[in-house]
């Protein structure tokens, strides 16, 4: 027995999906890659009266949500099954893309090296519990940031046999990194058939898409690599902050990133996730553990499933600030201040 826990009933989740295509479909997109966006149009997709936006008709998003699986396989580097994705499997992987790392010999907090990179790489491969990895941090200490994606891709392959969530940092980026995961398979069609990697697609919120992401989300799906499409929604700022508001916001943007994607090659796989955080008015900040936030990660989730859709979502984490002096004598002197 697995025990579920759920803050929407079917009916709001109905209304939920209905307030989201609406939005999509009279307030529309901004979709900046020029690519992606003539695609959109050549498919019959109309313009607000800006001529800024892209509408969204209803049925072709309904048509996406049928095309998109309900579940896929994630494979290992040596091409064998590794994860199912879908369902009501779990999976629990590291986050991604920290700034800093906290250095356990010296107990200093600085930005990460590849050697850091490489350690943690080693000691998540032998934690069975880890069902696959994830590019958690950069190494801005030693790498070059036009090429740090790579770079924490390639340190993943050769150290790790386990798929990885990973994801590009340039409009060009996925090229290299699909090319440099094909040197494991047999050819672009087996690399296809058998994903090692899913990556992160990110809706920059107010319902647009940048460049970046859009170019990245053609080079994803054409090469085969499942994605992740991850709205950064932000109570208070930038959507609402109540639960309902803020999940039709949320929806919304997931489910453009879904329905572009299927319009680039349909049948494509696609997880509903995000980040969502709220902000914190007076202190500027904004929280991904705050509760508002992890209520909004429950009522998506559920949004994604009554869909028949795999999700995804950012949790135990932590917000705290804490420290411990490097020679304290007391082992548990340790020093928290709360946000």
């Amino acid at each position: 027995m697995r025990p579920t826990l759920n803050i929407l009933s079917p009916d709001m989740m109905n209304r939920i999906v209905e307030e989201a295509l609406h939005i999509l479909a009279e307030i529309g997109v901004e979709v900046r890659g020029r690519d992606l966006r003539q695609r959109l149009l050549d498919h019959g997709f109309q313009t607000d009266a800006s001529g800024e936006r892209l509408l969204f008709p209803p049925d072709v998003v309904r048509w996406a949500i049928e095309q998109a699986p309900s579940s896929f396989t994630l494979y290992d580097r040596d091409g064998r099954p590794h994860a199912e994705i879908g369902g009501d499997n779990v999976h629990f992987v590291p986050a991604s893309s920290g700034l800093k790392v906290l250095d356990h010999r010296t107990g200093d907090t600085r930005l990460a090296n590849t050697a850091d990179f490489v350690e943690y790489i080693r000691v998540a491969d032998g934690l069975e519990h880890i069902a696959y990895l994830a590019t958690a941090f950069s190494t801005n200490d030693d790498i070059e940031p036009q090429v740090s994606d790579a770079w924490r891709l390639y340190l993943s392959l050769v150290n790790s046999k386990k798929p990885i969530v990973s994801g590009a940092f340039t409009e060009h980026g996925v090229p290299r990194m699909a090319e440099m995961m094909q040197l494991f398979r047999a050819d672009k069609a087996d690399l296809i058939a058998r994903p090692m990697s899913i990556f992160t697609i990110t809706a920059t919120g107010n319902f647009r898409y940048s460049e970046d992401s859009c170019q990245n989300m053609i080079d994803c799906v054409e090469a085969g690599i499942p994605i992740e499409i991850v709205p950064v929604t932000l109570m208070g700022l930038i959507a609402p902050v109540t639960i309902t508001g803020a999940t039709v916001f949320h929806t919304a943007d997931v489910l453009a990133g879904i329905t572009m994607a299927q319009i680039i090659k349909p049948g494509a796989p696609v997880l509903f996730g995000g980040a969502p955080a709220s902000f914190h008015m007076r202190e500027a900040t904004s929280p991904m553990l705050g509760i508002e936030a992890l209520r909004l990660d429950m009522a998506y989730a559920a949004v994604g499933k009554h869909l028949g859709l795999p999700t995804q979502a950012y949790m135990a984490l932590s917000d705290s600030k804490c420290w411990m002096p490097k020679r304290a004598r007391k082992p548990l002197a340790v020093r928290c201040w709360p946000l």
